[in-house]
């Protein structure tokens, strides 16, 4: 089978990873350099966790990526993960950490082993960086949760692919796609045909696509990589990964400054607009809006200095769903709403099985709504 992957994102390397298992025959397009600085797959991190309110799919679907994630490792012979631990703030009082919680238990995880109850004065002591009030009420910690750096992961996995012999073209834009006739049309008038046809392009999808803007929307997204008090920086490099995320959906995450990188947080909110192709500006009024989200939860919040804003962009489901499309030799697959990159190995995974018939659409879109 030869097939044809339009996007060099991790969706679109995962699918090109798992099709070369079963023998197929690939090409994969980039429409700029890889990694490409402008996807959504780029930056320092995304994190991976299984704490995922009571999507209980979702959790689930945690341990299949880690396991794929492992197989990608070892054929790299590299990896590029890095163990932080995950805190959350809000104890068993809290009812959404306590639904939560009870998703995982149902997961496999258990209370005591994988999932720690922590008190106040516990986190007041382990955690000395926060607020007193921010851990009034108690919260829990897994072990498990970290960051993948994805930047390298892209750069490893386009470089290993096209060692083992893909055909991997970087700053090759396509313009146009006939899912009839498994034609793709490229900037310079071009055109190649293959059995299938895999868009797998990120937030640009709806324009080679518009028929899936009623389905998916692109969400300009703000990331603030700040630079702690110095007396500070050993701690934070100690500390987990914390999220403080609402019933809906609203809140920030924080990556530790993990060797290499800065600290970094993110706006949880999606914006619902903007255009990926429109200049990456923001406002310094944007990227403090962002900070004054951990106000109450850090201590001295304003000693902390703003480095560097990055403006990204999701693509954005309603239900927060994988979405894969299939419409004659075309299959579309969109890793949505700030959280594909972790599943990204199994999603791969799951569009290499509809091409080869291992699954059904039905079963797939099934698995890809954390179902």
């Amino acid at each position: 089978m030869q097939v044809i992957i339009v996007g060099g994102g991790i969706a679109g390397l995962a699918t090109a990873w798992a099709l070369h298992k079963t023998g197929a025959q690939i090409t994969l397009l980039e429409q700029g350099p890889l990694p490409n600085p402008l996807g959504t797959s780029v930056d320092d991190h995304r994190l991976i966790r299984y704490p995922y309110s009571t999507k209980l799919g979702f959790t689930r679907m945690v341990g299949e990526a880690y396991a794929a994630w492992a197989e990608l490792w070892a054929d790299l012979g590299e990896t590029h993960y890095v163990e932080t631990g995950t805190l959350v703030l809000g104890g068993p009082g809290n009812a959404q950490n306590a639904a939560t919680v009870a998703t995982l238990e149902r997961a496999g995880l258990r209370v005591g082993a994988d999932i720690e109850w922590l008190t106040a004065d516990t986190l007041a002591r382990d955690y000395p960086l926060l607020e007193e009030a921010a851990v009034a009420d108690g919260g829990y910690r897994l072990k498990t949760g970290g960051a993948l750096r994805c930047g390298r992961i892209v750069q490893a996995l386009a470089r290993h692919l096209a060692f083992i012999g893909l055909d991997i073209r970087p700053n090759t834009p396509v313009t146009a796609v006939d899912p009839t006739a498994g034609r793709v049309t490229l900037a310079d008038g071009s055109q190649l045909s293959a059995d299938a046809v895999v868009v797998a392009a990120g937030a640009w999808v709806t324009k080679l696509l518009p028929g899936l803007a009623t389905r998916v929307t692109p969400s300009r997204q703000l990331i603030v990589y700040v630079a702690p008090p110095s007396e500070t920086v050993a701690q934070w490099q100690r500390m987990p990964m914390m999220l403080s995320i609402d019933e809906g959906n609203a809140g920030f995450y924080l990556v530790p400054p993990i060797p290499g990188t800065g600290m970094k947080i993110g706006d949880h909110r999606f914006s619902r607009t903007g255009d990926p192709a429109a200049p990456r500006v923001f406002t310094a009024e944007e990227a403090r809006a962002v900070v004054e989200q951990c106000r109450g939860q850090i201590r001295n919040l304003d000693a902390y200095r703003i480095i560097e804003p990055k403006v990204c962009f999701y693509t954005v489901e309603a239900d927060e769903a994988f979405v894969f499309h299939q419409e004659d030799k075309l299959l579309a697959v969109s890793a949505c709403s700030g959280h594909g990159f972790k599943f990204g190995s199994v999603i791969g995974k799951a569009a290499a099985d509809l091409l080869t018939g291992k699954r059904t659409l039905a079963e797939v879109s099934l698995w890809a709504r954390g179902a």
